[in-house]
């Protein structure tokens, strides 16, 4: 069972693995220094199973997710999109943003299935020149 809770420095090795296994343009280590507050793991008996990154500001923002592809289908992303939607609400935004990869259909899957839908193409978001779905979520009551 997995139990989601604030990301610290040492867990920063596995999640750097699990970024590495999980997308064509992993995260560079300082950037997941910069969301102290926002940032969980999912963990299961000291492994890092998944992690989530948000942001508070005007809304929440879904900066990344991902889970260990030894975890993937158990519920893990799952329970990290729940975890990340409640403390966007805690925090008192309005919505959830995020971003997926125009060709990512699994991820964009994913977040539909928690009431996301796709309001905009950005054009040539990502460094390879992949466009990018805007993804938002209302996140009344």
């Amino acid at each position: 069972m997995v139990k989601i809770r604030k990301f610290l420095a040492k867990d920063l090795e596995q999640v750097l693995a699990i970024s590495r296994s999980s997308f064509i343009e992993p995260w560079p280590q300082d950037e997941f220094e910069k969301y102290p507050d926002g940032s969980f793991v999912a963990e299961d008996e000291g492994k890092v199973a998944g992690f989530v990154i948000g942001k508070i500001g005007r809304r929440g923002i879904l900066k990344l997710i991902a889970v260990n592809p030894a975890y993937r289908d158990k519920g893990v992303g799952k329970s990290l999109i729940d975890h990340i939607l409640k403390y966007f609400k805690e925090s008192g935004v309005k919505e959830a943003v995020a971003r997926s990869r125009f060709h990512n259909e699994a991820g964009c899957s994913f977040l539909k299935s928690f009431g996301f839908e796709i309001v905009k193409t950005i054009k040539n978001y990502y460094l390879d020149g992949e466009d990018a779905y805007l993804m938002i979520k209302k996140l009344d009551g």
